[in-house]
């Protein structure tokens, strides 16, 4: 009698460890997962930020030319060169 109580116990106990074990993977897995979406996300920005880091980059290589400067002062701030006259059309 005593050595069916002793298997039983012990079958009990590997199907506890088994159920144990199968819940820890389970929760790791999705744990895997979750980091991999979050991965996947953030190597997203990073490839958002390297395109804006190149489009600015270049912004700024223009504007160590002169010809970026001028183009600048025409666009942003409205100046002309010297001797050019400005034309206003009004009737709009």
């Amino acid at each position: 009698m005593r050595f069916k109580r002793s298997s039983l116990l012990t079958k009990l106990l590997i199907l506890v460890l088994v159920v144990y074990a199968t819940v820890t993977l389970v929760s790791l897995q999705s744990q895997v997962t979750e980091k991999e979406a979050q991965a996947e996300a953030l190597q997203s920005t990073i490839d958002a930020t390297e395109q804006e880091n190149l489009r600015l980059q270049q912004a700024i290589n223009a504007l160590g030319t002169d010809e970026g400067v001028e183009a600048v002062a025409r666009q942003k701030l409205g100046l002309v060169a010297k001797g050019e006259i400005i034309f206003y059309d009004v009737g709009n």
